[in-house]
């Protein structure tokens, strides 16, 4: 039997919508982290960067410090979320609120006390990328927005003494150019989900014409082939039973191929009732041949099932005027259990001897 391994996927799809959330999460955090740590390192480095910024800003030692410890807090933070989204640990939402709430203090002292005209921007930029990244994601969203976001106004209450309509303005204008471009960034994410679900239609209509059957809706042979190759290595316990219609090719000569191919259907239906349980497989082995894969099923119980097939195809009575042993269809069939040792292939042959046994017979029988 040839060996033939699974081929990957070519379309990405996910299982569900927090799968998706997940993986979209897994790549927008790093960037996310990167933004924040691009900024904490500028600010950790202003004297550096920019000549004698603190004696030129700074009011008190105390606030420097305190920025720099926020900053450090910032960049830990930052790596966390990277190893969080990456091994998919659950708390993102509050390193997100965290991390926020240090930003939100640090540009409160920035407007307040060091009067920076650039925090303004900085928040802006801070804000967009929280939207840009998370916008999928509304708890992370808010965890992340909303500690910034109420801390502006409150910073230019303090500093103006009062509240600043301009600003006000302004501020509205933002905070609906923040709920807008979310909404529309949230448009994309749900057609990208529901392409997702088409896509997952599209696999199990594609799985299903691998796998099974199309006349008979049984198992095909490559399935099959498949799931006994698989037993067979893992070491599972089965018994073989394979069946074949007696007279097909009389019974297609005298009803027609179309009356043929609805026959199969029918004793494909049979054999469906006929199993135990769920977990066992029924498929076409080819033309009117069909082998049954019981599971855990000692030889004497697969007889049980043999007889069970008996009993359901006399019950469904298929008219068969050609037939040398009925009036209505039957079939023949061989049994064969799973010996250690022994190939998948071996086994198959063994079934296969046992149902030539069954014909020799006198057919309509079954063996072992």
């Amino acid at each position: 039997m040839e060996k033939r391994h699974p081929l990957s996927s070519v379309l990405t799809s996910w299982p569900t919508r927090q799968a998706m959330v997940s993986r979209g999460l897994t790549i927008n955090l790093p960037w996310l982290a990167f933004v924040h740590v691009s900024f904490a390192l500028m600010i950790l480095l202003r004297n550096t960067l920019v000549h004698n910024f603190d004696p030129a800003h700074v009011t008190g030692q105390p606030i420097s410090s305190l920025v720099d410890a926020a900053m450090l807090g910032v960049i830990a933070l930052s790596a966390a979320l990277i190893v969080m989204s990456w091994r998919h640990i659950t708390g993102i939402s509050l390193v997100l609120f965290t991390s926020g709430l240090l930003w939100a203090l640090c540009c409160y002292w920035f407007i307040v006390d060091w009067q920076l005209p650039h925090a303004w921007p900085l928040c802006t930029i801070l804000l967009l990328t929280a939207v840009t990244a998370l916008y999928f994601y509304p708890v992370g969203l808010l965890a992340c927005v909303l500690p910034l976001w109420f801390t502006l106004p409150v910073a230019s209450v303090v500093l103006n003494h009062g509240l600043n309509m301009r600003f006000a303005a302004v501020w509205i204008v933002f905070t609906l150019i923040l709920v807008c471009g979310r909404f529309i960034l949230l448009r994309w994410f749900d057609e990208a989900w529901q392409r997702n679900q088409q896509n997952q239609l599209l696999i199990a209509r594609l799985d299903a014409l691998a796998h099974q059957d199309p006349l008979t809706e049984t198992a095909n042979r490559r399935e099959m082939e498949n799931v006994l190759e698989s037993a067979v290595n893992q070491g599972k316990s089965f018994t073989l039973l394979m069946l074949d219609v007696d007279y097909f090719k009389l019974y297609n000569d005298a009803y027609g191929h179309q009356a043929g191919d609805e026959c199969l259907v029918r004793v494909a239906q049979a054999l469906k009732a006929s199993v135990r349980t769920p977990e066992d497989v029924v498929s076409r082995y080819g033309g009117e041949e069909f082998l049954l894969i019981l599971f855990d099923c000692p030889p004497d119980a697969a007889e049980q099932v043999a007889q069970r097939i008996q009993e359901n195809l006399r019950q469904a009575a298929i008219a068969h005027k050609a037939s040398k042993v009925s009036e209505y269809v039957t079939a023949s069939q061989g049994i064969a259990g799973m010996t250690a040792g022994l190939t998948a292939d071996e086994t198959v042959a063994q079934a296969d001897a046992a149902l030539y046994r069954a014909k020799e017979a006198g057919r309509n029988k079954w063996s072992r």
